[in-house]
């Protein structure tokens, strides 16, 4: 069974973009964010908000994939900030060590204020 997965992009302003994820972010889906995440790169966002707050559940290959996009943003000098992370979400990064590697924010409006004022 294949658990779909929507990515939405919306463009704030001219180098921030948010990537609303809806749907089960698994082995057959995460290929997807990873190429949302560089077809914004490529077409100059360099401050990411990754909207989690229709993820209702992340494998290990979605864990790989938001630290895959963590570290392509990084290395194209950009942010990743992750926002409305669902309980099954945050529990999946915090049991594998990798929470503390991410930006985490409770809202869009709350991310999208924070790589505004340049944080």
């Amino acid at each position: 069974m294949t658990w779909k997965l929507n990515i939405r992009r919306e463009s704030v302003r001219p180098d921030l973009t948010v990537l609303q994820v809806d749907g089960r972010l698994g082995s057959a889906s995460s290929g997807a964010l990873i190429e949302a995440i560089v077809r914004a790169i490529e077409a100059g966002d360099r401050q990411l908000v990754v909207d989690l707050a229709n993820v209702d559940y992340i494998s290990s290959a979605g864990l790989l994939a938001l630290d895959a996009a963590a570290g392509r943003t990084h290395v194209a000098g950009g942010t990743l900030i992750l926002c409305g992370l669902t309980e099954p979400v945050r529990v999946a990064l915090d049991l594998s060590g990798l929470l503390p590697h991410f930006s985490v924010e409770t809202t869009r409006a709350v991310a999208i204020a924070k790589l505004s004022a340049g944080a």
